[in-house]
């Protein structure tokens, strides 16, 4: 299985690097794409740059040029939840754009004019992972979640949006500023898409968020790729356990 593993920041893709031998770099504008071989299995390491057009283009480039049988998104998030700490880990099982309004033409708020009012995740994929976070839960430095993400042009910062958006979408748990525009491409190109994100800032607390922002995204991105890496694991066993015996 082919995997690609697309991050917004160096931040948050460095910690795939530690212990990966890069056989290849590819770039293409603000992409860079990575061939890596980790713990015996070769993935595509993509830093796509930050925002929702870098991130489609990206995804674009890595679908076209090296057809991944999965796509991985992982990085850092804003948490809406307001029970998520810095550094607990979200599985978008959905997500939303939170910064769409085309409500005036019948739309749902946050949905793009004749595009789905919601993307949902690979059911077959988020039950995988729901079987890890059980097996692992022993394993886990931090609180693990499942739930509705929103993807906007916006550093979530400012309270009283947070809490309109809340208002319209009470069961959000995090915010980014890349996923949707990843799913969204993966299902144009038939390709799953999933994503482990983990908090770096608790969204709506002006200075405070930023400021979060930049003392934890590397820790946000190690605790991101911390829980992906039991899913890697696992399906390097599936493999291993599918070749024939000499």
């Amino acid at each position: 299985m082919k995997i690609a593993v697309i991050c917004a920041m160096q931040e948050e893709i460095a910690p795939f690097r530690i212990n990966s031998d890069i056989t290849g770099r590819e770039v293409m504008g603000k992409t860079v794409i990575e061939h890596a071989v980790r713990e015996g299995r070769e993935l595509l390491l993509v830093e796509s740059g930050i925002g929702k057009v870098n991130a489609a283009v990206a995804t674009t480039l890595v679908a076209d040029r090296h057809r991944p049988d999965l796509i991985i998104n992982t990085g850092s998030v804003g948490a809406f939840d307001a029970t998520l700490k810095v550094g607990d880990v979200v599985i978008p099982t959905s997500y939303i754009y939170g910064d769409v309004d085309a409500t005036c033409f019948g739309y749902a708020w946050g949905q793009m004019p004749q595009m789905p009012p919601s993307y949902e995740i690979d059911a077959a994929w988020l039950e995988r992972l729901r079987v890890i976070a059980q097996e692992e839960q022993g394993n886990l430095p931090y609180r693990l979640d499942f739930g509705l993400a929103l993807t906007l042009d916006s550093f979530m910062s400012e309270g009283e949006r947070v809490q309109g958006i809340l208002e319209k979408l009470p069961d959000t748990k995090v915010s980014d500023m890349e996923g949707l525009a990843i799913v969204e491409v993966g299902q144009r190109y038939e390709i799953p898409v999933i994503a482990v994100k983990s908090v770096s800032d608790i969204a709506g607390h002006g200075a405070e968020s930023a400021d979060s922002f930049d003392e934890n995204v590397e820790l946000a991105g190690r605790h991101a790729v911390h829980f992906t890496e039991f899913l890697l694991r696992s399906l390097s066993s599936e493999v291993a356990t599918a070749e024939p015996q000499a």
